[in-house]
Parts: C-alpha cells; structure tokens; sequence
C-alpha cells in the first residue's frame, strides 16, 4: 500500500513539472484546467505559479518515504544524513511554494510569462483602502 502511495506522489510530481516545464516554455496558461478547483481565482492562479515548486514538493516525498520504508529500524549515519536533507528539502520545497502562491516570490522559480503578476495576498488587498 505505501508503495503505491510513493508511486501517486511520482506520478503527481512529474505532472507537475510537466506543466511546469511547459509553461515555462510556451507561456501557455492552465486556467482551463484550473477552473474545477474549489479555490478562489487569485489562489488557483497562484498555484499555477507554483506548479514546479509542488512537483518538486510531490519528488522529495515519494524520496523521503521511500527512504523511510527502506531504511531498517536502526539507522546508520549515512541513513540519518539523508532522511534530514530529505526532511530539510520537503520543508523548503513547502516554504518556497506558499511564498510564490502568496507573494509571487522568488520571481526566479516563476515561468517569465507569470512573474509580473500579483501574489494571492497582494491582490486580495489590493482592493482594499489604506490606512
């Protein structure tokens, strides 16, 4: 069962950056696609932006319970080296995709058609006034 659980999360991951890669290329928009998810519309854009960054989310997970599953019960220095970065890597990964859904930062990891867009919470105040 965890196996086939590792597998989704590869198959998932590599949709991800597929779309990520064709985006990024073509400059093509997923908002067709986007149209079904239960999120406002300023959300579902940002997790266009930041369809690389969850593919690569998706990858170091199916890595870290893979490694998890493989790894006896005591671990051996080199085994618990690897299970941190994994751990440390699955935590930026998760930091820099709800940067670029939020504020569209950094701009680096956006496709260059996307980058001049507003984060989710820029444009949610946007139409507020200031004090």
């Amino acid at each position: 069962m965890y196996w086939l659980v590792i597998a989704l999360c590869g198959v998932v991951g590599t949709t991800f950056l597929r779309f990520a890669g064709r985006s990024w290329r073509e400059g093509i928009s997923y908002a067709y696609r986007m149209r079904f998810v239960p999120y406002p519309e300023d959300f579902r854009t940002g997790i266009e932006r930041a369809f690389g960054m969850l593919g690569v989310f998706h990858w170091v997970a199916a890595l870290l319970m893979a490694t998890v599953l493989l790894t006896p019960g005591s671990l051996t220095a080199w085994e618990a080296g690897l299970l941190g970065m994994l751990l440390v890597a699955l935590l930026t990964s998760v930091a820099l995709t709800l940067s670029i859904i939020w504020f569209n930062r950094p701009r680096f990891l956006v496709a260059p058609h996307m980058r001049a867009q507003r984060g989710t919470v820029k444009a949610r105040g946007a139409g507020r006034g200031s004090c």
